[in-house]
């Protein structure tokens, strides 16, 4: 035989107003809720006059869903669609304009059998709060998406012991019950609210239809009770039972206050601590039979709160499971009162915002399933070099590119923000390096002669730390690079370093002369020079005659800065030959070998590639037009292959194709002796011709799968930039003052970039 529990719903309301017959809004405004004002004055000083701003962006006197942050939620798709919330409660209002449209046809009277009603009105109004619809009419449920599946499983009684008075009052059966928890679970319900509560455990059968309730799949929500005791009511306090809540699926919830403040009815989380959350519980507005809404307060209304929150995240990622939905929960709450998990409010209060974020680790899946390879996303960084200007700027699937947490969730990766666009701008940070170079010259027999030279920089040394000048620190020369040059008599010359540039290297007979006047000039007579730093050198050169100059060349970057990821190395060979009438022809060849990038650009994560091998070929001259006046010009191509490891979001590239040029005049002893002024114009080095097979994650399915979808995209840039510079130089003593007046044209080979405009000015001077 059934014996009646002390079980009873565990929250109270006021009715305050209802609709109009025919559907009509308690907004006013004729019906369609937009108009006119609220039902309640949101201004007048009422204890119930809460404002929330949703998200379709009326204003509704209604402060719990602010309070849980469900608007960022809503804000990132979440709606509850999908998710089915079983409400073991006094039923509910079929015909509600509220809940109609979202409850499920399986909506049964267990008790009876008969058509949902709702006598006492707990129910509607704890599925309004879940799931009431958002149809611009009052206020809407957390989960506005969400099938409710109502279980009406009370009895009514007539007891004024039981009911606190004369009027009938809901009490619940443990058989009822558990007749509740096995249609929930026979009907697949996600998540399962229980508003209702008492003393005592429950009866050994519904025990086990809680286990067996969570073995199907449910999470299960309980209010802890309306008694302001150190302990949850039961079944709240089967939260804190590891024989019942093996799996931890079950979750304990109090009631908090506008403020944030414990309820004083509520009974605290307890023994139930490590799965307990609180929630809104005071002064809730919701849904009430009738067409009417009510405002209530009770642990009811908090874990319906929880419940609409399971809701959303359930119906957003199906694949969660219900341990998964729980931790998630949790773990996301906002710490209320002592630091950490406490007795009182447990993990804290339902953060929606937080839990709806991703969290743990991004990683970005490489193959078709979320148990294949992956890349860490924010590791994931391609650092485009110059020459690349904006490419991929218009490429719309790096934006839909998805990215899964350790839950295996999938969000928006934002691959586009991962593009890092680099551009050469004016340099002007290099005016101030300065330093110099020492030499130390000694002659040898037969006409040989060596040189010792050390380029060096003024810092101050701060421990461990290079820092900026300082008054209380004393300045000290950091040796910068070194170099050996050994000269022999028969037109032989070799020369080893470290810290040299490749420019340094292999002097370019045919402009570095006039060169030396203009700003960054190398940039567009010798771009290649650009992609590998100062290393590890060695250099050869021999005087073939006739005005023939060979020299080879070699700088290894990783074998001085070993910070440099995998480095890079060139090679290089010039052929120079000088006419009669001092005009210089040369020819170059250079291989530069990037260990871990491509043409300057930097690639991790996702992006990485195997590194890049360019070939650059410049042909170059300088010609003398008499009166002191020369003119010099280059032009570099280049061709590079990418090597991929198989695993990039970039593949199967083809070579990128690039060329610079530059052609200047320059004026000597313009001004008096010892100045020269020039003009130069050119374009640095531009790709106009690379693409690469780019592959990203888009959806990710049911069963977990990951689809890919993938598209040829092009990494040429849009524009292409052309630098103009006007130079001056002339000697002060035994110093020496350098002007440039600088222009670019579509600056980063951006056609849509603005031309941008420099002046650098530098006085250098011999101690």
């Amino acid at each position: 035989m059934s014996t009646l529990t002390r079980i009873a719903v565990l929250g109270a309301f006021l009715a305050l107003a209802a609709c109009s017959g025919g559907g009509g809004s308690p907004f006013g405004g004729g019906g369609g809720g937009g108009g006119g004002p609220p039902l309640f004055d949101c201004t007048g000083g009422s204890e119930f006059d809460y404002e929330g701003t949703f998200s379709d962006g009326k204003t509704y006197c209604a402060y719990g869903p602010g309070t849980i942050k469900a608007d960022a939620a809503y804000a990132k798709g979440a709606t509850g669609a999908g998710a089915v919330v079983a409400v073991i409660d006094t039923g509910i209002d079929p015909a509600h304009t509220e809940l109609d449209a979202n409850i499920s046809p399986d909506s049964i009277d267990i008790v009876r059998g008969d058509p949902m009603t709702d006598e006492d009105g707990h129910g509607t109004h704890i599925a309004g709060i879940i799931a009431g619809e958002k149809n611009g009419v009052a206020n809407h449920g957390v989960a506005y998406d969400a099938t409710i599946l109502a279980i009406r499983a009370d009895t009514r009684i007539t007891n004024p012991t039981v009911c606190g008075g004369p009027d009938p009052c809901s009490v619940f059966f443990d058989a009822d019950i558990t007749a509740a928890l096995n249609y929930a679970a026979s009907r697949s319900a996600n998540v399962i609210n229980m508003s209702l509560g008492g003393p005592a455990p429950l009866a050994a059968s519904a025990e086990q239809a809680l286990i067996d309730a969570m073995t199907a799949g449910a999470v299960i929500f309980a209010a802890t009770g309306n008694d302001g005791v150190a302990q949850p009511a039961y079944p709240a306090a089967y939260a804190g039972d590891g024989t019942i809540n093996v799996s931890g699926q079950m979750v304990a919830v109090g009631a908090v206050d506008k403020t944030g403040a414990l309820a004083s009815f509520s009974n605290r989380c307890g023994d139930a601590r490590n799965f307990c959350l609180v929630a809104p519980g005071v002064d809730i507005i919701s849904d009430l039979p009738g067409n009417s809404l009510a405002v209530g307060s009770g642990t009811s209304q908090a874990a319906a709160f929880v419940s609409g929150g399971a809701a959303l995240l359930i119906g957003t990622w199906p694949t969660l499971t219900p341990d998964e939905v729980v931790t998630i929960l949790l773990t996301s709450a906002t710490d209320l009162g002592a630091a950490g998990v406490d007795a009182l409010y447990g993990h804290g209060l339902l953060n929606m915002d937080a839990a709806v974020a991703p969290l743990g680790t991004l990683t970005i899946p490489l193959t078709d399933s979320v148990t294949g390879e992956t890349v860490v996303l924010e590791g994931t960084v391609l650092s485009l070099g110059p020459a690349f200007g904006d490419a991929l700027k218009g490429s719309l699937l790096l934006g839909q590119a998805l990215a899964l947490d350790d839950f295996d969730r999938d969000f928006v990766a934002g691959l586009e923000g991962h593009v890092i666009r680099s551009e050469r701008g004016f340099g002007l940070d290099a005016l101030m390096t300065g330093g110099g170079i020492e030499t130390i010259e000694s002659a040898l027999p037969n006409g040989a002669k060596v040189s010792v030279g050390m380029s060096d920089q003024l810092s101050v040394a701060r421990g461990a730390d290079t820092v900026g000048l300082a008054s209380d620190a004393s300045p000290e020369r950091q040796v910068r690079g070194m170099s050996l040059a050994v000269t022999g008599g028969d037109g032989t010359a070799y020369r080893f370093g470290y810290g040299m540039t490749p420019g340094q290297l292999v002097a370019d007979a045919a402009v570095d002369s006039a060169a030396t006047l203009f700003w960054m000039s190398g940039d567009l007579l010798n771009p290649q020079h650009a992609l590998v730093g100062a290393g590890a050198a060695f250099s050869a050169s021999r005087d073939m005659g006739s005005g023939n100059l060979l020299s080879v060349g070699l700088v290894d970057q990783s074998e001085v800065e070993e910070d440099v990821a995998g480095g890079a190395r060139i090679g290089e060979i010039e052929w120079a030959h000088e006419f009669a009438g001092g005009a210089v022809l040369t020819a170059r060849f250079s291989n530069v070998d990037e260990r871990s990038g491509f043409l300057g650009s930097d690639a991790a994560g996702g992006f990485a590639v195997a590194g890049a091998d360019s070939r650059f070929y410049v042909l170059g001259g300088r010609l003398p037009l008499g009166a002191g006046v020369e003119v010099l010009g280059s032009y570099t191509v280049g061709r590079t292959n990418m090597a991929s490891d198989g695993t990039s979001l970039l593949g199967d590239w083809s070579d990128a194709r690039a060329d610079a040029f530059g052609v200047g005049i320059v004026k000597n002893d313009a001004f008096g002796t010892g100045s020269r002024i020039g003009f130069l114009a050119g374009q640095p080095l531009r790709v106009n011709s690379a693409s690469a097979r780019l592959t990203v994650p888009v959806e990710y399915g049911l069963d977990k799968t990951v689809v890919q979808d993938t598209e040829r995209v092009s990494l040429v840039p849009t524009g292409r930039e052309i630098d103009l510079q006007l130079a001056y130089e002339r000697s002060i003593g035994t110093g020496n003052l350098s002007g440039w007046l600088m222009m670019q044209l579509e600056p980063g080979h951006d056609a849509d970039a603005p031309p941008a405009y420099g002046i650098g000015i530098r006085f250098a001077h011999s101690f």
